[in-house]
């Protein structure tokens, strides 16, 4: 089973492309003109997101005692 997890972005990094939104398939992020949102409930720890952003700005955090 895939471990949970939280994804983190580094605001100073992020510019706010939206292209974590674009290929979440669970919709568990939501990029707007000014803010980046995370939804934990909604996400599925699959960690395309990370891999799809083009700066480097996300990154996956294990949730402890969660399966």
């Amino acid at each position: 089973m895939t471990e949970k997890v939280r994804i983190i972005v580094d605001k100073d990094k992020c510019y706010l492309c939206g292209g974590c939104a674009g290929v979440c398939p669970s919709l568990a992020i939501r990029v707007s003109s000014s803010k980046w949102e995370f939804f934990q409930d909604k996400c599925i720890s699959c960690r395309i997101c990370v891999t799809a952003c083009p700066v480097g700005a996300l990154e996956a955090e294990v949730v402890e005692g969660r399966a």
